[in-house]
């Protein structure tokens, strides 16, 4: 499922990114990339919250490396690329949509042991980090000086949350 992902999201970039202007998207690209290897880095050996399993096309690295270099970014980069330039409402149904999309399809990796969840991490809890990042990418994207210490400040928040600090 991790390949057929990855390929899906290969291809609606294609379809839906950006692409003529994709240089004002690639500053949060890398910014959703290296905060999931943040994560990566801070759980792989001492504290997992979740995991992304292996299936049987790639092993559990490459699966990782999947995610982290080419759905995340360029699940960012098509979350951008369609950000209504105006009217908060529309902003806040655009956000809506695109967390209960991604938190659906986490409910059916978590259903299939794609992904599962360790020390007290839970489909709620990733509803609620979706409902923080979606915006956090956003702000990146138009206001970076702000969104890296809030960035910093909710890592911080869920390591104490999580007794890691």
């Amino acid at each position: 499922m991790n390949l057929f992902l990855g390929l899906f999201v290969i291809f609606l970039s294609i379809w839906k990114g950006d692409w003529r202007n994709w240089e004002k998207y690639y500053p949060s690209m890398l910014y959703i990339a290296l905060a999931t290897f943040v994560y990566e880095y801070i759980s792989h050996e001492h504290f997992l919250l979740w995991e992304l399993q292996e299936d049987s096309f790639i092993n559990r690295t490459n699966t990782h490396f999947v995610h982290n270099l080419i759905i995340n970014p360029l699940s960012a980069f098509v979350y951008l690329s369609n950000f209504p330039s105006k009217g908060i409402g529309r902003m806040i149904i655009y956000n809506g949509k695109w967390i209960v999309i991604f938190w659906l399809v986490e409910c059916v990796a978590s259903w299939m042991n794609i992904i599962t969840y360790h020390n007290g991490w839970n489909l709620g809890w990733s509803l609620l980090f979706l409902t923080v990042m979606f915006p956090m990418v956003h702000l990146h994207h138009v206001n970076k000086r702000l969104a890296l210490p809030l960035s910093v400040f909710f890592t911080v928040l869920l390591l104490y949350l999580f007794d890691y600090i």
